[in-house]
């Protein structure tokens, strides 16, 4: 029961297009065969039996074959199968013929059995193979949107669930320094809690659209960056370099935090020499170009998390925001970890 009450629904959801379509179909050939004919009411009985034969053919292979024997078996049975039920359907017109024109085939077309039954199984083979070929091209279409459409629906998900969260660690860490700063120097802890304030405001408030300026995108880093200084103390070396051309163009928003996050979560943590981290920023041309890096322990080796996202999850955001206009390299250059990111902005 429930098998027919989808296959009602499912013929209810499409009779409209199809009906226009079959509607259209039929007219064609009308219009295409209307001076083979005398009669234009032959014509129309003529058109009709080819039409019935294609739709029919069209839907049974479309709805029955391809399901029951090209998917759960393999290619060569549907081919033979379609190839059979083609001519059983020609066998049919044939008999049919002499019931609607009242004529034999064979009188009407001037030729043999053979030649008439070869004309009715090109006929149902060419027009039927053309209109299962186009729809599992627009079928495969539909499919490859539908999934792009759900991988950016998820990776903007993920998204915004890093919005909305905080490193619980990084926060209880900065509060915690900014509870001891209070004390020594409370016109630096007031700074630190504006920054704070403005990182999470940032996250929350400001990086809700699919693009953000790149002086924002900087603010942002340059709050984090302030907050991890305050947390690392006096080992820790921050370099930040960015080009004067670095506005006036947009960027999705956290596009670069997850590099930064990396360079700080994997930093070295040397007791005798300083611990280094080095972000240069430039734009030239419409290329923008990102370059982190960071010194690290011997021990460690590149992460595959970066930020909270796994570097496939931050590949497939680039991929579908820039495709084939974006270039990401991580190295282990022993010491250190360097990650160079360039992207064709495109006047994003």
């Amino acid at each position: 029961m429930k098998n027919w009450k989808r296959m009602i629904n499912s013929l209810y959801r499409y009779k409209i297009h199809h009906f226009v379509f079959w509607l259209g179909y039929f007219a064609f050939w009308m219009f295409v065969y209307k001076d083979f004919y005398q009669s234009l009411y032959t014509l129309f009985k003529v058109t009709g039996l080819y039409f019935m034969a294609h739709a029919g053919l069209y839907y049974f292979s479309q709805y029955v074959l391809l399901p029951k024997i090209l998917k759960p078996y393999n290619p060569w049975l549907f081919i033979l199968a379609f190839l059979l039920t083609a001519f059983l359907a020609s066998a049919a017109m044939y008999l049919t013929i002499p019931l609607v024109l009242e004529r034999q085939a064979t009188d009407i077309f001037n030729s043999s059995a053979t030649t008439v039954l070869f004309i009715f199984f090109f006929s149902n083979l060419s027009m039927v193979g053309l209109l299962l070929g186009a729809k599992a091209i627009f079928t495969s279409r539909q499919n490859k949107r539908k999934m792009e459409r759900m991988e950016k629906e998820r990776l903007e998900s993920e998204l915004q669930y890093l919005k909305a969260q905080v490193n619980p660690h990084f926060l209880f860490n900065t509060i915690n320094s900014v509870y001891v700063l209070i004390k020594i120097d409370p016109d630096r802890a007031s700074d630190t809690l504006i920054k704070l304030s403005e990182l999470l405001r940032a996250q929350l408030y400001e990086f809700t659209g699919e693009n953000i300026t790149i002086e924002k995108e900087i603010e942002y880093l340059e709050n984090y960056i302030a907050l991890e200084k305050l947390r690392k103390g006096e080992r820790l070396h921050v370099t930040f370099e960015k080009d004067q051309s670095m506005k006036g163009f947009k960027i999705p928003p956290l596009m670069l935090i997850p590099f930064l996050e990396n360079c700080f979560k994997h930093l070295s943590s040397h007791q005798d020499k300083k611990n280094e981290v080095t972000i240069r920023l430039k734009f030239d041309n419409e290329r923008f170009e990102a370059n982190f890096q960071n010194t690290k322990d011997n021990h460690q080796t590149i992460s595959r998390e970066f930020g909270g996202l796994g570097l496939k999850n931050i590949k497939r955001r680039l991929e579908l925001l820039y495709p084939g206009a974006y270039k990401l390299e991580l190295k282990d250059l022993g010491d250190k970890f360097n990650v160079h990111l360039a992207i064709d902005i495109h006047g994003k």
